[in-house]
């Protein structure tokens, strides 16, 4: 019977964008997989592999959307201009008419339909030789690892926390990923379609992260998905879940085991304006000569941060909650990060602080906009993740150790503290701005992110102090209308 593959394309090679805008799961009709004609080499799978990673990191993914979803929701960053394009990210004007924003539902279906197709596909390739064969295996291992942070991000956006009703909340379509199937669905099946729970969606991707570590290499690769950033996923994965046991284990071993290691106090600073430090265990490569090829519009929320050039987008900006983080610490590396020098070299500092971490790549000092890495997977993250699960599961010593560490690299005058999960927290809040954390660590927790709009620089008309909870319906995002005429039977998030 003939089938049909929505949202794939894997011509001559190369992965493909969507093929239209109907649905989440827009039809391609076809005989048969694209990606057995097309993926015949193993250099052919290279660069199919290649392409799932392209479409995480543009603007309307880990380029600048999931970094907004993360802070500026948050409490940590606030766009300077009212009207901006990034105002509705900070007061949470979101609708199921907004269609701009909310691609991502569908963006995120067409990395796992790509990867899916990719692993149905990638067994075919003769191999030679034993090597061969691991790469080969390595290569469906990070397919899998894509596809589980794919459901595990659609989880998180579109999905109450776990931890808020046991996961019982509405969360992904969970497609079929069986190995007759994987992922492929008929106009029939589509139109019947309802999303799983958030459990459901978290079991699916907690499964492809399994397969993803029974073959991915354990060699050190920053650009890529490997074993270490597999290990991190599903060790955040299971800490959102509350299943801190497995939290702990899966991050320890990152800590212990991993070739990755935190960078020294004075090497902090330059970390933000290299590629490929130690500390990281995954960034999305933008750089020219990178293993991906560079996208210009993929440096936008970074350029928006900071910008050494008449050229500054200088339309993001630090909020005073945060830099007041470090008003008791000023030794504390990361207040290095505040600055009063106007981006632009005008002169003009319009009463605005900036956030001078996301500089660019030192390397690419010629381009019009420099360029940032979006750093995915620390192992600073790691340490801390790990320091909670340890506290979870009654390890104060080793809990103390873990955050000691990152604390003490932040400020070598900081003398060790017996950890709680308030210090903890406040250690993530310290560490991670800029990289879309903040939010989702609230929230997972059950905590309140509370902003007072009276210290907004801009003339704000609105409630002076906003307080969000997870009981407010604005902390999951809206499905797109034009999606239900497409696929009727999906249910809308609450409030919406």
């Amino acid at each position: 019977m003939k089938r049909f593959i929505y949202n794939i394309a894997i011509a001559a090679g190369v992965v493909l964008g969507m093929s239209s805008c109907e649905g989440f799961l827009d039809k391609v009709p076809t005989d048969s997989v694209v990606a057995e004609s097309a993926m015949v080499t193993m250099a052919d799978a290279k660069v199919a592999a290649n392409g799932l990673y392209t479409d995480l990191k543009y603007y309307n993914m880990y380029g600048t959307y999931m970094i907004c979803l993360g802070d500026m929701r948050g409490d940590n960053l606030y766009p300077r201009e009212l009207n901006g394009s990034f105002n509705s990210f900070y007061i949470h004007n979101f609708s199921a008419s907004q269609t701009n924003y909310f691609g991502l539902w569908q963006n995120y279906y067409n990395i796992i339909m790509k990867a899916s197709t990719f692993i149905a596909n990638v067994n075919s390739i003769p191999v030679e030789n034993s090597s061969d064969e691991a790469v080969r295996d390595d290569l469906m291992g990070q397919a899998y690892a894509v596809r589980a942070l794919c459901y595990f991000d659609l989880a998180r956006l579109y999905g109450y926390p776990y931890l808020k009703d046991n996961g019982a909340s509405l969360g992904a379509v969970i497609l079929d990923h069986s190995n007759e199937k994987q992922g492929i669905v008929s106009p029939e099946e589509a139109k019947e379609m309802t999303r799983g729970t958030v459990a459901e969606t978290y079991a699916q991707a907690m499964s492809d992260i399994q397969a993803a570590l029974g073959v991915l290499s354990k060699s050190k690769n920053t650009g890529h998905f490997n074993y270490w950033a597999a290990k991190m996923l599903q060790g955040k994965m299971a800490l959102y879940k509350g299943d801190y046991q497995l939290a702990f284990s899966a991050n320890q071993e990152v800590v212990e085991q991993s070739p990755y290691k935190m960078v020294d106090n004075e090497d902090y600073i330059a970390y933000w304006s290299e590629e490929g430090n130690d500390e990281s265990v995954l960034e999305f490569l933008v750089s020219p000569d990178g293993d991906i090829d560079g996208d210009g519009g993929f440096n936008t929320i970074y350029h928006s941060m900071w910008f050494e050039s008449t050229n500054a987008g200088r339309s993001v900006i630090p909020t005073k909650k945060w830099m007041d983080l470090f008003s008791e610490t000023p030794n504390d590396v990361r207040a290095q990060f505040i600055t009063e020098n106007d981006p632009d070299a005008s002169g003009v500092n319009e009463e605005c602080f900036w956030l001078k971490k996301f500089t660019g790549n030192k390397a690419w000092e010629a381009l019009t906009f420099r360029q940032n890495n979006p750093r995915i997977f620390r192992i600073t993250d790691a340490y801390l993740m790990a320091a909670e699960a340890a506290l979870k599961t009654g390890n104060q010593s080793v809990a103390d150790n873990y955050l000691n560490a990152v604390r003490q690299r932040a400020d070598v005058t900081a003398e060790a503290v017996a950890a709680t999960e308030e210090l903890i927290m406040l250690e993530r809040h310290k560490e991670f701005i800029g990289e879309g954390h903040r939010f989702f660590d609230v929230m997972r927790t059950g905590g309140e992110i509370v902003r007072d709009m009276s210290e907004d620089v801009r003339d704000y008309d609105g409630d002076p102090k906003r307080v969000i909870t997870w009981n407010d319906h604005i902390i999951v995002l809206p499905i797109a209308d034009t999606e239900f005429t497409v696929h009727p039977k999906l249910q809308q998030n609450p409030g919406y």
